[in-house]
């Protein structure tokens, strides 16, 4: 077993998260995962650079346990593993089943009695002045769709700044009408 007490003579009493991967000889993909799953002590300033600081006891304790017990400290399969194949390896996006794109689709004009009326009351919680993502929760469409919808003319609108705001009741008639040519 190797001796770290060198470190505490070498290193002041606290050290950065660059300080840490190059005293323990790993990337700083790892060392990023061993700080957040707690496999090693920080403090956390919540900046955008010299985030973490680590107490230099702590990596000496960190390198002493990863010598005597290496299984405890394998990263998953998928995390930066050179030797599997690259659909492993890489994180692959799942989506949610509470999202917009899933949660909320409008109904067809051929499922509901009165369309016009059931488009009125999706809308009912919203303010007479609609952002394209208040569009998106309740259609499902993406930005860029109904951004669309504005250049062909279809939707009425009022740019604000880079904002695309639409009056609710032009964006219900365009609904209706637009069922109606399907």
């Amino acid at each position: 077993m190797p001796d770290y007490s060198f470190l505490l003579s070498k290193y002041p009493e606290f050290v950065t998260k660059d300080q840490f991967y190059r005293i323990c000889h790993i990337s700083k993909n790892t060392a990023l995962y061993y700080i957040k799953n707690g496999f090693i002590p920080c403090i956390d300033s919540g900046r955008k650079t010299r985030r973490y600081k680590i107490a230099i006891k702590d990596i000496i304790f960190f390198l002493e346990d990863r010598d005597k017990n290496p299984e405890k400290y394998y990263l998953p399969n998928h995390y930066n593993n050179p030797f599997l194949p690259g659909s492993i390896r890489r994180f692959k996006f799942k989506s949610r089943p509470d999202q917009y794109k899933n949660h909320y689709k409008l109904k067809g004009i051929n499922e509901v009695k009165d369309y016009k009326q059931y488009l009125e009351m999706q809308f009912a919680d919203y303010p007479d002045m609609l952002t394209s993502k208040y569009i998106q929760q309740v259609t499902g469409h993406s930005p860029s769709t109904i951004i669309s919808w504005c250049k062909s003319g279809n939707l009425k609108y009022i740019k604000h700044h880079s904002k695309y705001l639409f009056p609710k009741k032009s964006v219900i008639d365009y609904l209706y009408n637009r069922e109606l040519q399907l």
